[in-house]
Protein backbone atom coordinates (compact mmCIF):
# COMPACT_ATOMS: atom_id res chain seq x y z
CA UNK A 1 0.00 0.00 0.00
CA UNK A 2 1.34 3.43 -0.95
CA UNK A 3 1.65 6.00 1.82
CA UNK A 4 1.41 9.57 0.63
CA UNK A 5 4.01 11.70 2.38
CA UNK A 6 3.34 15.39 1.87
CA UNK A 7 6.48 17.39 1.17
CA UNK A 8 5.45 20.07 3.64
CA UNK A 9 5.20 17.45 6.41
CA UNK A 10 8.58 15.88 5.62
CA UNK A 11 10.55 19.15 5.86
CA UNK A 12 13.42 18.80 8.29
CA UNK A 13 13.58 15.01 7.97
CA UNK A 14 16.31 13.50 5.78
CA UNK A 15 15.14 11.67 2.68
CA UNK A 16 15.22 7.87 2.93
CA UNK A 17 18.29 6.40 1.22
CA UNK A 18 16.14 3.81 -0.57
CA UNK A 19 14.13 6.60 -2.20
CA UNK A 20 17.22 8.66 -3.02
CA UNK A 21 19.01 5.73 -4.66
CA UNK A 22 15.91 4.43 -6.42
CA UNK A 23 15.10 7.84 -7.83
CA UNK A 24 18.72 8.27 -8.97
CA UNK A 25 18.59 4.95 -10.83
CA UNK A 26 15.80 6.44 -12.92
CA UNK A 27 18.39 8.90 -14.24
CA UNK A 28 20.10 6.03 -16.08
CA UNK A 29 17.24 6.02 -18.59
CA UNK A 30 17.73 9.73 -19.34
CA UNK A 31 21.52 9.49 -19.34
CA UNK A 32 21.54 6.59 -21.80
CA UNK A 33 19.54 8.70 -24.23
CA UNK A 34 21.59 11.85 -23.64
CA UNK A 35 25.05 10.28 -23.88
CA UNK A 36 24.27 8.15 -26.92
CA UNK A 37 22.70 10.96 -28.91
CA UNK A 38 25.36 13.46 -27.85
CA UNK A 39 28.42 11.29 -28.48
CA UNK A 40 27.38 9.07 -31.36
CA UNK A 41 24.25 10.32 -33.13
CA UNK A 42 25.99 12.55 -35.67
CA UNK A 43 28.63 9.85 -36.20
CA UNK A 44 25.83 7.31 -36.76
CA UNK A 45 24.19 9.57 -39.32
CA UNK A 46 27.34 10.39 -41.30
CA UNK A 47 29.24 7.09 -41.08
CA UNK A 48 26.49 4.41 -40.85
CA UNK A 49 23.64 6.08 -42.75
CA UNK A 50 25.93 8.09 -45.09
CA UNK A 51 24.00 11.32 -44.63
CA UNK A 52 26.03 14.48 -45.35
CA UNK A 53 26.96 16.31 -42.10
CA UNK A 54 25.05 19.53 -42.87
CA UNK A 55 21.82 17.62 -43.66
CA UNK A 56 22.23 15.35 -40.64
CA UNK A 57 22.69 18.38 -38.41
CA UNK A 58 19.41 19.92 -39.54
CA UNK A 59 17.60 16.58 -39.20
CA UNK A 60 18.73 16.23 -35.58
CA UNK A 61 18.09 19.88 -34.69
CA UNK A 62 14.46 20.09 -35.85
CA UNK A 63 12.99 17.75 -33.19
CA UNK A 64 14.82 19.66 -30.47
CA UNK A 65 13.39 23.00 -31.58
CA UNK A 66 9.94 21.59 -30.85
CA UNK A 67 11.10 21.02 -27.27
CA UNK A 68 10.89 24.79 -26.80
CA UNK A 69 7.13 24.22 -26.60
CA UNK A 70 6.98 20.58 -25.46
CA UNK A 71 9.16 20.82 -22.34
CA UNK A 72 7.39 23.76 -20.62
CA UNK A 73 4.02 22.33 -21.68
CA UNK A 74 4.92 18.96 -20.15
CA UNK A 75 5.98 20.74 -16.98
CA UNK A 76 2.73 22.67 -16.75
CA UNK A 77 0.76 19.49 -17.43
CA UNK A 78 2.50 17.57 -14.67
CA UNK A 79 1.95 20.50 -12.28
CA UNK A 80 -1.79 20.10 -12.84
CA UNK A 81 -2.08 16.31 -12.98
CA UNK A 82 -4.14 14.58 -10.31
CA UNK A 83 -3.42 10.87 -9.98
CA UNK A 84 -3.22 8.21 -7.29
CA UNK A 85 0.35 7.72 -8.47
CA UNK A 86 1.18 11.37 -7.81
CA UNK A 87 1.31 14.19 -10.32
CA UNK A 88 4.85 13.24 -11.45
CA UNK A 89 5.15 9.44 -11.20
CA UNK A 90 2.34 8.74 -13.65
CA UNK A 91 4.53 10.10 -16.43
CA UNK A 92 7.51 7.99 -15.37
CA UNK A 93 5.42 4.86 -15.91
CA UNK A 94 4.26 6.18 -19.28
CA UNK A 95 7.51 7.67 -20.54
CA UNK A 96 9.93 4.81 -19.80
CA UNK A 97 8.49 2.25 -22.29
CA UNK A 98 7.79 4.94 -24.88
CA UNK A 99 11.40 6.14 -24.73
CA UNK A 100 12.82 2.62 -24.85
CA UNK A 101 10.89 1.71 -28.01
CA UNK A 102 11.18 5.01 -29.88
CA UNK A 103 14.89 5.58 -29.23
CA UNK A 104 15.80 2.00 -30.10
CA UNK A 105 13.94 2.42 -33.39
CA UNK A 106 16.16 5.37 -34.38
CA UNK A 107 19.01 2.92 -35.02
CA UNK A 108 17.01 0.73 -37.42
CA UNK A 109 16.85 3.17 -40.35
CA UNK A 110 17.84 1.27 -43.54
CA UNK A 111 21.15 2.77 -44.77
CA UNK A 112 20.45 1.68 -48.35
CA UNK A 113 17.36 3.89 -48.67
CA UNK A 114 17.52 7.04 -50.82
CA UNK A 115 18.62 10.15 -48.94
CA UNK A 116 15.15 11.76 -48.85
CA UNK A 117 13.18 8.93 -47.20
CA UNK A 118 16.15 8.14 -44.97
CA UNK A 119 16.33 11.68 -43.58
CA UNK A 120 12.54 11.85 -43.22
CA UNK A 121 12.51 8.65 -41.15
CA UNK A 122 15.39 9.97 -39.06
CA UNK A 123 13.48 13.17 -38.28
CA UNK A 124 10.27 11.32 -37.38
CA UNK A 125 11.91 8.65 -35.21
CA UNK A 126 14.15 11.13 -33.42
CA UNK A 127 11.18 13.43 -32.87
CA UNK A 128 9.22 10.59 -31.24
CA UNK A 129 12.13 9.71 -28.96
CA UNK A 130 12.49 13.38 -27.98
CA UNK A 131 8.80 13.53 -27.12
CA UNK A 132 9.16 10.37 -25.04
CA UNK A 133 12.16 11.67 -23.08
CA UNK A 134 10.24 14.88 -22.38
CA UNK A 135 7.31 12.89 -20.98
CA UNK A 136 9.68 11.08 -18.65
CA UNK A 137 12.39 13.60 -17.84
CA UNK A 138 10.49 16.78 -16.98
CA UNK A 139 8.26 15.23 -14.25
CA UNK A 140 11.19 13.08 -13.05
CA UNK A 141 13.49 16.07 -12.59
CA UNK A 142 10.69 18.12 -10.99
CA UNK A 143 10.54 15.58 -8.16
CA UNK A 144 13.88 16.87 -6.82
CA UNK A 145 12.32 20.12 -5.61
CA UNK A 146 9.47 18.23 -3.91
CA UNK A 147 11.37 15.45 -2.18
CA UNK A 148 13.50 17.81 -0.06
CA UNK A 149 13.49 21.53 0.75
CA UNK A 150 16.98 21.46 2.28
CA UNK A 151 19.58 23.59 0.46
CA UNK A 152 22.40 21.14 1.23
CA UNK A 153 20.42 17.93 0.88
CA UNK A 154 19.55 19.01 -2.66
CA UNK A 155 23.27 18.96 -3.38
CA UNK A 156 23.41 15.38 -2.10
CA UNK A 157 20.33 14.40 -4.09
CA UNK A 158 21.78 15.91 -7.25
CA UNK A 159 25.02 14.07 -6.45
CA UNK A 160 23.28 10.69 -6.46
CA UNK A 161 21.54 11.60 -9.69
CA UNK A 162 24.77 12.72 -11.35
CA UNK A 163 26.60 9.62 -10.09
CA UNK A 164 23.97 7.49 -11.81
CA UNK A 165 24.36 9.57 -14.97
CA UNK A 166 28.13 9.16 -14.84
CA UNK A 167 27.82 5.42 -14.32
CA UNK A 168 25.74 5.32 -17.48
CA UNK A 169 28.39 7.39 -19.21
CA UNK A 170 31.01 4.77 -18.30
CA UNK A 171 28.82 1.95 -19.62
CA UNK A 172 28.07 3.79 -22.86
CA UNK A 173 31.62 5.04 -23.44
CA UNK A 174 33.09 1.57 -23.03
CA UNK A 175 30.26 -0.55 -24.38
CA UNK A 176 28.80 1.38 -27.31
CA UNK A 177 31.91 1.32 -29.56
CA UNK A 178 32.40 -2.35 -28.71
CA UNK A 179 28.87 -3.04 -29.92
CA UNK A 180 28.67 -0.92 -33.06
CA UNK A 181 32.34 -1.29 -34.02
CA UNK A 182 32.60 -5.09 -34.02
CA UNK A 183 29.70 -6.01 -36.32
CA UNK A 184 30.04 -6.63 -40.03
CA UNK A 185 28.82 -3.11 -40.83
CA UNK A 186 28.33 0.01 -38.75
CA UNK A 187 24.60 -0.05 -39.55
CA UNK A 188 24.26 -3.55 -38.09
CA UNK A 189 26.33 -2.53 -35.11
CA UNK A 190 24.09 0.43 -34.33
CA UNK A 191 21.02 -1.82 -34.60
CA UNK A 192 22.48 -4.02 -31.86
CA UNK A 193 23.19 -0.88 -29.87
CA UNK A 194 19.56 0.21 -30.24
CA UNK A 195 18.32 -3.04 -28.72
CA UNK A 196 20.68 -2.84 -25.75
CA UNK A 197 19.93 0.83 -25.13
CA UNK A 198 16.18 0.23 -25.28
CA UNK A 199 16.39 -2.53 -22.67
CA UNK A 200 18.53 -0.38 -20.35
CA UNK A 201 16.12 2.55 -20.63
CA UNK A 202 13.06 0.40 -19.94
CA UNK A 203 14.45 -1.33 -16.84
CA UNK A 204 15.99 1.73 -15.17
CA UNK A 205 13.10 4.04 -16.09
CA UNK A 206 10.55 1.75 -14.44
CA UNK A 207 12.91 1.28 -11.49
CA UNK A 208 12.72 5.01 -10.86
CA UNK A 209 8.94 4.78 -10.95
CA UNK A 210 8.49 1.88 -8.53
CA UNK A 211 11.13 3.00 -6.01
CA UNK A 212 9.58 6.44 -5.45
CA UNK A 213 6.08 5.35 -4.47
CA UNK A 214 6.63 6.69 -0.92
CA UNK A 215 8.63 9.77 -1.88
CA UNK A 216 7.46 13.12 -0.38
CA UNK A 217 5.38 15.13 -2.83
CA UNK A 218 3.16 18.17 -3.14
CA UNK A 219 -0.47 17.43 -3.91
CA UNK A 220 -1.81 20.96 -4.42
CA UNK A 221 -1.68 22.19 -8.00
CA UNK A 222 -2.39 25.46 -9.85
CA UNK A 223 -6.06 25.53 -10.82
CA UNK A 224 -5.87 27.30 -14.16
CA UNK A 225 -3.56 27.09 -17.13
CA UNK A 226 -2.28 30.12 -18.97
CA UNK A 227 0.62 29.97 -21.39
CA UNK A 228 1.26 33.63 -20.66
CA UNK A 229 1.46 32.99 -16.90
CA UNK A 230 3.74 29.97 -17.35
CA UNK A 231 6.17 31.88 -19.54
CA UNK A 232 5.98 34.92 -17.29
CA UNK A 233 6.76 32.87 -14.19
CA UNK A 234 9.96 31.62 -15.79
CA UNK A 235 11.05 34.92 -17.30
CA UNK A 236 10.40 36.90 -14.12
CA UNK A 237 12.32 34.40 -12.01
CA UNK A 238 15.60 36.27 -12.36
CA UNK A 239 17.64 33.72 -10.41
CA UNK A 240 16.42 30.95 -12.70
CA UNK A 241 16.93 33.00 -15.87
CA UNK A 242 20.56 33.74 -14.96
CA UNK A 243 21.27 30.12 -14.09
CA UNK A 244 19.48 28.96 -17.26
CA UNK A 245 21.71 31.14 -19.43
CA UNK A 246 24.90 29.69 -17.95
CA UNK A 247 23.55 26.15 -18.14
CA UNK A 248 22.58 26.56 -21.80
CA UNK A 249 26.04 27.86 -22.72
CA UNK A 250 27.69 25.09 -20.72
CA UNK A 251 25.74 22.43 -22.59
CA UNK A 252 26.49 24.12 -25.90
CA UNK A 253 30.22 23.78 -25.11
CA UNK A 254 29.78 20.18 -23.99
CA UNK A 255 27.70 19.40 -27.08
CA UNK A 256 30.45 20.68 -29.36
CA UNK A 257 33.30 18.84 -27.65
CA UNK A 258 31.41 15.58 -27.07
CA UNK A 259 30.17 15.41 -30.67
CA UNK A 260 33.61 16.20 -32.09
CA UNK A 261 35.53 13.84 -29.79
CA UNK A 262 35.05 10.73 -31.93
CA UNK A 263 36.09 12.66 -35.05
CA UNK A 264 39.12 14.03 -33.19
CA UNK A 265 40.11 10.59 -31.95
CA UNK A 266 39.67 8.83 -35.31
CA UNK A 267 40.89 11.59 -37.64
CA UNK A 268 43.54 13.42 -35.57
CA UNK A 269 44.75 10.76 -33.12
CA UNK A 270 44.36 8.03 -35.80
CA UNK A 271 42.48 5.56 -33.58
CA UNK A 272 40.09 3.00 -35.23
CA UNK A 273 36.38 3.58 -34.37
CA UNK A 274 36.12 0.26 -32.49
CA UNK A 275 38.93 1.38 -30.16
CA UNK A 276 37.64 4.92 -29.64
CA UNK A 277 35.66 3.91 -26.57
CA UNK A 278 38.76 3.87 -24.36
CA UNK A 279 39.08 7.65 -24.73
CA UNK A 280 35.45 8.30 -23.84
CA UNK A 281 35.71 5.71 -21.08
CA UNK A 282 38.62 7.59 -19.48
CA UNK A 283 36.60 10.78 -19.08
CA UNK A 284 33.41 8.98 -18.06
CA UNK A 285 35.15 6.92 -15.37
CA UNK A 286 36.90 10.01 -14.03
CA UNK A 287 33.55 11.80 -13.79
CA UNK A 288 32.04 8.82 -11.96
CA UNK A 289 34.80 8.81 -9.34
CA UNK A 290 34.85 12.60 -9.02
CA UNK A 291 31.09 13.09 -8.48
CA UNK A 292 30.94 12.13 -4.76
CA UNK A 293 34.10 14.17 -4.17
CA UNK A 294 32.45 17.22 -5.72
CA UNK A 295 29.36 16.63 -3.55
CA UNK A 296 31.60 16.82 -0.48
CA UNK A 297 33.39 19.89 -1.84
CA UNK A 298 30.09 21.59 -2.68
CA UNK A 299 28.76 21.12 0.84
CA UNK A 300 31.95 22.66 2.22
CA UNK A 301 32.57 25.64 -0.10
CA UNK A 302 29.10 26.09 -1.62
CA UNK A 303 27.53 25.29 -4.97
CA UNK A 304 28.34 28.62 -6.59
CA UNK A 305 32.03 28.60 -5.79
CA UNK A 306 32.34 24.98 -6.86
CA UNK A 307 30.65 25.75 -10.18
CA UNK A 308 32.98 28.67 -10.92
CA UNK A 309 36.04 26.47 -10.30
CA UNK A 310 34.66 23.83 -12.66
CA UNK A 311 33.88 26.32 -15.44
CA UNK A 312 37.40 27.79 -15.34
CA UNK A 313 38.90 24.31 -15.29
CA UNK A 314 36.85 23.18 -18.29
CA UNK A 315 38.03 26.17 -20.30
CA UNK A 316 41.67 25.45 -19.49
CA UNK A 317 41.47 21.75 -20.40
CA UNK A 318 40.27 22.64 -23.91
CA UNK A 319 43.56 24.36 -24.78
CA UNK A 320 45.99 21.39 -25.09
CA UNK A 321 43.98 19.79 -27.92
CA UNK A 322 45.05 22.68 -30.13
CA UNK A 323 48.62 21.37 -30.11
CA UNK A 324 48.59 17.66 -29.24
CA UNK A 325 50.06 15.21 -31.78
CA UNK A 326 48.89 11.68 -32.73
CA UNK A 327 51.97 10.22 -31.00
CA UNK A 328 51.10 11.91 -27.69
CA UNK A 329 48.30 9.62 -26.55
CA UNK A 330 49.97 9.36 -23.14
CA UNK A 331 49.38 13.10 -22.73
CA UNK A 332 45.86 13.05 -24.17
CA UNK A 333 44.57 10.49 -21.67
CA UNK A 334 45.33 12.56 -18.52
CA UNK A 335 43.72 15.59 -20.16
CA UNK A 336 40.54 13.58 -20.76
CA UNK A 337 40.62 12.31 -17.19
CA UNK A 338 40.88 15.85 -15.83
CA UNK A 339 38.17 17.08 -18.20
CA UNK A 340 35.88 14.27 -17.03
CA UNK A 341 36.40 15.19 -13.37
CA UNK A 342 35.58 18.83 -14.10
CA UNK A 343 32.56 17.87 -16.17
CA UNK A 344 31.20 16.03 -13.14
CA UNK A 345 31.19 19.33 -11.25
CA UNK A 346 29.72 21.24 -14.19
CA UNK A 347 26.76 18.88 -14.20
CA UNK A 348 26.37 18.55 -10.44
CA UNK A 349 26.33 22.16 -9.27
CA UNK A 350 23.81 23.78 -11.65
CA UNK A 351 21.49 20.79 -11.22
CA UNK A 352 21.79 21.20 -7.45
CA UNK A 353 21.02 24.93 -7.69
CA UNK A 354 17.98 24.87 -9.96
CA UNK A 355 15.59 23.37 -7.34
CA UNK A 356 16.31 26.42 -5.17
CA UNK A 357 14.78 28.69 -7.81
CA UNK A 358 11.38 27.02 -7.29
CA UNK A 359 11.03 28.85 -3.96
CA UNK A 360 11.98 32.14 -5.64
CA UNK A 361 8.95 31.78 -7.92
CA UNK A 362 6.75 30.61 -5.04
CA UNK A 363 7.60 33.74 -3.04
CA UNK A 364 6.61 35.96 -5.96
CA UNK A 365 3.47 34.14 -7.15
CA UNK A 366 2.35 31.97 -4.24
CA UNK A 367 2.44 28.90 -6.50
CA UNK A 368 4.87 26.02 -6.87
CA UNK A 369 5.67 25.48 -10.53
CA UNK A 370 8.34 22.77 -10.38
CA UNK A 371 7.14 21.40 -13.70
CA UNK A 372 7.33 24.69 -15.57
CA UNK A 373 10.78 25.46 -14.18
CA UNK A 374 12.23 22.00 -14.84
CA UNK A 375 10.59 21.95 -18.26
CA UNK A 376 12.50 25.10 -19.21
CA UNK A 377 15.61 23.66 -17.55
CA UNK A 378 15.43 20.45 -19.56
CA UNK A 379 15.02 22.48 -22.72
CA UNK A 380 18.25 24.37 -21.93
CA UNK A 381 20.19 21.11 -21.76
CA UNK A 382 18.60 19.65 -24.87
CA UNK A 383 18.94 22.82 -26.91
CA UNK A 384 22.53 23.33 -25.78
CA UNK A 385 23.70 19.81 -26.55
CA UNK A 386 21.78 19.52 -29.81
CA UNK A 387 22.81 23.03 -30.75
CA UNK A 388 26.41 21.98 -30.16
CA UNK A 389 25.98 18.93 -32.39
CA UNK A 390 24.28 21.07 -35.05
CA UNK A 391 27.11 23.60 -34.92
CA UNK A 392 29.63 20.77 -35.38
CA UNK A 393 27.70 19.40 -38.38
CA UNK A 394 27.73 22.76 -40.11
CA UNK A 395 31.40 23.36 -39.32
CA UNK A 396 32.32 19.89 -40.65
CA UNK A 397 30.60 20.80 -43.89
CA UNK A 398 32.34 24.18 -43.93
CA UNK A 399 35.80 22.61 -43.64
CA UNK A 400 34.88 20.10 -46.40
CA UNK A 401 35.15 17.03 -44.20
CA UNK A 402 34.22 13.90 -46.20
CA UNK A 403 32.38 11.20 -44.17
CA UNK A 404 33.87 7.71 -44.48
CA UNK A 405 37.16 8.97 -45.89
CA UNK A 406 40.40 7.88 -44.21
CA UNK A 407 42.43 10.61 -42.43
CA UNK A 408 45.26 10.42 -44.97
CA UNK A 409 42.78 11.16 -47.76
CA UNK A 410 41.11 14.13 -46.06
CA UNK A 411 42.19 17.63 -47.06
CA UNK A 412 44.74 19.12 -44.67
CA UNK A 413 42.43 21.98 -43.89
CA UNK A 414 39.75 19.52 -42.81
CA UNK A 415 42.00 17.98 -40.17
CA UNK A 416 43.05 21.40 -38.87
CA UNK A 417 39.39 22.34 -38.80
CA UNK A 418 38.47 19.32 -36.66
CA UNK A 419 41.14 20.36 -34.17
CA UNK A 420 39.73 23.90 -33.97
CA UNK A 421 36.15 22.66 -33.63
CA UNK A 422 37.11 20.31 -30.80
CA UNK A 423 39.23 22.79 -28.84
CA UNK A 424 38.84 26.46 -29.81
CA UNK A 425 35.06 26.58 -30.17
CA UNK A 426 34.32 25.08 -26.71
CA UNK A 427 36.99 27.31 -25.17
CA UNK A 428 35.19 30.42 -26.36
CA UNK A 429 31.83 29.15 -25.13
CA UNK A 430 33.23 28.25 -21.68
CA UNK A 431 34.50 31.81 -21.33
CA UNK A 432 30.99 33.08 -22.12
CA UNK A 433 29.57 30.62 -19.55
CA UNK A 434 31.82 32.08 -16.85
CA UNK A 435 30.58 35.63 -17.40
CA UNK A 436 26.95 34.49 -17.63
CA UNK A 437 27.11 32.67 -14.29
CA UNK A 438 28.78 35.57 -12.52
CA UNK A 439 25.36 37.28 -12.60
CA UNK A 440 23.74 34.55 -10.45
CA UNK A 441 23.26 35.64 -6.83
CA UNK A 442 20.99 33.15 -5.01
CA UNK A 443 23.14 32.26 -2.00
CA UNK A 444 22.27 29.83 0.79
CA UNK A 445 21.58 32.74 3.14
CA UNK A 446 19.13 34.32 0.69
CA UNK A 447 17.50 30.93 0.04
CA UNK A 448 16.79 30.44 3.77
CA UNK A 449 15.37 33.97 3.94
CA UNK A 450 13.03 33.18 1.04
CA UNK A 451 11.77 30.02 2.75
CA UNK A 452 11.07 31.99 5.92
CA UNK A 453 9.22 34.69 3.99
CA UNK A 454 7.07 32.02 2.33
CA UNK A 455 6.15 30.56 5.73
CA UNK A 456 5.20 34.00 7.05
CA UNK A 457 2.84 34.54 4.12
CA UNK A 458 0.95 31.30 4.76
Amino acid sequence: MTTIVKASESEGRPLKKSITIGWAIGELAIAAFVVLQMAFMLFYCTEALHIPPAIAGFALLLPRLLDAFADPLMGALSDRTKSKLGRRRFYLALGAPLLAISFGAVFFIPPEWPIGPKVALLVVSFMLSNAAVTIYEVPYSSMAAEMTQSYKERTTLAGYKMFAARFTGVLVAYGAPKIFGTQETLAQGFQQLGIVAGALILVTGLWGFFSTKDAPRFEHTPQTFSIKDEISSVLHNKSFAKLWSAFFLQNLAIGVSATTLIYFVTQIMLIPPKDSGQFMFAGALSALVATPIWVFVGRKIGKQRGYIIAIIGAALTAIPALFILPTQIAIFFPILILAGALDAANQLFPNAMVPDTVEVDELRTGLRREGAIFGAWGFARKLGMTGGAFLVSQLLALIHFVPGLAPNLQAGGSLDGIRLIYAAVPLGIWIATFFAFRLYDLSEVRFEQIKQEIKEKK
